[in-house]
């Protein structure tokens, strides 16, 4: 029997257990107490089932799996960066691509967001009902995201389908601050710690009814710990609200201007030699974003409610990347974006039955230009020159029902959720300077409808049962179906568009104020998968469609608060990530070895995706010995992963690993103050790894490239509120 197989029986004895032992039970409510009791995890609720934030809506009544990250947890988890702050949920894993946390790629339930240009993207991110994919290749840039202004964070696993294209994996939907009172507050932070990091925020916010205000602005700089991977992050936030009535705006600017070296991978041979190695010294990214957004929420009564929101963006980038093997390249993006979203909702009853609405309209309209050339010697020689004009429209409906109550004993309750999606996306490339290859101009277009539909069974406010099943799609990239860069062109037929379905089976209990507990199954299948494919392991990149891929796994997590003074939390996850079918792919690691380029693998099924780990397993304790302080501990063990490039699954695996962090924090009336530790073992561990030939050693024969993770470090700071 698989392990997976094994896992299955074993939740289906546990779920058939509980809810025969319950059932049998005289029925009682959940235990009472106070939202004050020190011994009481907290109740949440999740906003993220609406397309724009609406009245929440009780985790109970979602068939799917949702983790929330309020602000507080945001604070207190000693996080330098959003990647890693959400690196303790269960399911995600990091790795490090590009050698710079900034830029780490996280991966959730085997699907993969990253800002590296060429990863098959598979989640959405949001920010105040703002979508910020880049429509380039579905990226996202984290560095550009506002951390230290976010209010909360919601993770909602499977393709959800009010959030559209490339949820592929689930949806990451930010929620920034507003203003509270009193009427101001000024707080200055001030950080610092190893690898020469610096950090200076001020924020000043406050409400007087009906109006409310915040700002701030950060400066973050750090030298790195490995040669040349210094980074330089500054960002300006600022937001406007005004409540009243049944009235609710918000006008919020975003601005950030940063600069990332990038020291990537290490050759086996250098890293056993100096860890803190840069193979190629001179790598950076330079990103610069403006954003302004407009929201509305407007209760029309009869309880109906409309939510409007509006968007532009701005965002120019340069990357410059130094190759061993050839000419050197410098890419310039430019990306205008605008587009908004209106929703109307209903909460009301149908039949004397709770009922929750929701209709919308998304459009999005992206222009993307895509400049690459070649430098030698700092002079400049080919260029690409590729423009794409990007409309995007989607409607959605959703509609939740309190469909039934009190079937098999009393209070239990039968929830329905169903929903659909059409999404339309076209393509208008032009190819500006195809000197010496074919031109990549031409429209594409694609478009699809994803349905959505689950059911959650709540045997009392303690227990519930959910299942769910969802479709989702994800439409080439702009660079995807170019594969903009000099010389590139793409082979083979057209890209198709990605699908995937979605199967979730789960449940949550809450059997006293201080334990709760979720288990979920999950499996989705993808149809037409996408696969970045590097024969080189440098340059030379391009895409095909893979066929079918499979992720399907486990996901368990414990929360404990047994005394006012103790807090612990642990998770669990079981993944598979594999391919469905035989397929030959190009790889870099036979490179030295193949007469006539590109070199190619057999791919059968079953063999496993690169860079998804089996096992994910997250700890973490909270000691309180006065209320003004907190000691914590948290560990993590990252399960052996296949390298990129052994899609064949022959070569050595990238190892397994334990981390563990560990830091206090104290607060005492208005001062604030933390110390973290990370990596308190001071292990020695890779996050990524894939083949490539070293170009410093005779013969550029083929080795494993790995990127090491950071060794024992510390950061403090110190924030007062006036």
């Amino acid at each position: 029997m698989r392990p997976l197989d094994a896992l299955v029986c074993a939740v289906a004895v546990i779920a058939l257990v509980s809810s025969t032992a319950r059932a049998q039970q005289t029925p009682t409510p959940l235990p009472q107490g106070s939202q004050d009791d020190p011994t009481r995890l907290p109740e949440l609720s999740v906003t993220a089932p609406a397309r724009l934030p609406g009245a929440p809506l009780p985790l109970s009544s979602v068939p799917a799996t949702v983790n929330i990250v309020p602000a507080d947890r945001l604070r207190g988890s000693g996080a330098v960066t959003l990647q890693e702050a959400l690196s303790r949920l269960p399911g995600v894993t990091l790795s490090d691509q590009q050698g710079n946390s900034w830029q780490m790629d996280l991966s959730l339930r085997g699907f993969r967001s990253t800002s590296v240009t060429g990863e098959s993207q598979g989640l959405s991110v949001f920010v105040d009902g703002v979508r910020v994919n880049e429509p380039g290749v579905e990226e996202v840039h984290y560095d550009l995201l506002p951390l230290d202004d976010i209010e909360r964070i919601e993770v909602i696993r499977g393709p959800a389908a009010v959030f559209g294209r490339n949820t592929l994996g689930g949806a990451i939907n930010i929620i920034t601050r507003r203003g509270a009172p009193p009427a101001y507050e000024i707080v200055p932070e001030v950080e610092g710690g190893s690898f020469g990091r610096q950090k200076y925020r001020l924020r000043v916010g406050g409400a007087s009814a009906p109006l409310d205000y915040y700002v701030s602005g950060t400066f973050f700089r750090e030298d790195g710990w490995r040669d040349v991977a210094a980074s330089r992050i500054e960002k300006l936030f600022a937001k406007l609200g005004l409540e009243s009535g049944g009235t609710d705006a918000s006008l919020s600017f975003q601005r950030a201007e940063n600069r990332i070296e990038q020291p990537g991978s290490l050759p086996f041979s250098d890293l056993r030699r100096d860890r803190t190695l840069n193979y190629t010294g001179g790598d950076f990214f330079k990103p610069h974003v403006n954003v302004a957004t407009a929201s509305l929420r407007q209760e029309l009564g009869a309880s109906f409610a409309l939510s409007l929101m509006g968007f532009g963006r701005w965002l120019d980038s340069e990357q410059f990347n130094v190759n061993q093997a050839g000419p050197n390249t410098r890419s310039f993006t430019t990306t205008t974006s605008a587009g908004g979203t209106a929703q109307l909702s209903h909460e009301g009853t149908v039949f004397e039955r709770t009922n929750r609405l929701v209709f919308g309209v998304d459009y999005a309209h992206h222009d993307v230009r895509v400049r690459v050339f070649e430098e030698v010697d700092g002079a400049r020689g080919p260029e690409s020159d590729v423009r794409d004009n990007q409309p995007a429209v989607a409607v959605f409906l959703q509609d939740t029902l309190d469909i039934a109550r009190n079937m098999l004993r009393d209070g239990d309750r039968l929830i329905v959720t169903a929903a659909v999606r059409w999404d339309w996306l076209r393509h208008d490339i032009e190819d500006r300077d195809p000197v010496d290859r074919p031109s990549s101009s031409g429209v594409h277009e694609f478009n699809r409808a994803n349905p959505a539909i689950g059911f959650n069974y709540n045997l009392s406010r303690a227990l519930g049962f959910y299942f769910g099943y969802s479709e989702g799609f994800r439409a080439p990239g702009f660079l995807e179906l170019t594969c903009a860069g000099p010389g590139a062109v793409c082979p083979g037929p057209p890209l198709k568009a990605v699908k995937a379905r979605n199967y979730e089976l789960g449940v949550r209990a809450h059997p006293a104020p201080w334990l709760e507990g979720e288990l979920a199954l999950f499996r989705t299948d993808v149809i037409d998968d996408i696969f970045s494919v590097s024969p080189t392991g440098t340059t030379g990149l391009f895409f095909q469609n893979v066929g079918n891929t499979r992720r399907q796994g486990v996901e368990l997590s414990l929360g404990l608060k047994p005394w006012k003074i103790l807090e612990a939390r642990l998770s669990y996850t079981y993944t598979e990530a594999t391919f469905r079918n035989d397929l030959v792919l190009a790889t870099p690691r036979l490179t030295a070895g193949c007469a006539v380029p590109p070199c190619t693998q057999n791919v059968r099924a079953g063999d496993d995706l690169p860079l998804v780990p089996r096992h994910r397993l997250n700890a973490s304790l909270d000691y309180h010995p006065t209320s003004w302080l907190t000691l914590w501990i948290g560990g993590s063990y990252v399960g052996a992963q296949r390298l990129r490039g052994d899609e064949a699954n022959e070569e050595q695996t990238l190892g397994d690993y334990v981390v563990v962090n560990g830091g206090v924090r104290a607060q005492w009336k208005t001062l604030e103050a933390f110390v973290t530790v990370n990596n308190l073992l001071n292990n020695a561990y890779e996050t990524f790894g894939t083949f490539a030939p070293n170009g410093k050693v005779a013969g550029a024969p083929v080795e494993r490239f790995l990127t090491p993770a950071a060794p024992i470090n510390v950061l403090a700071g110190v924030s007062y509120r006036f």
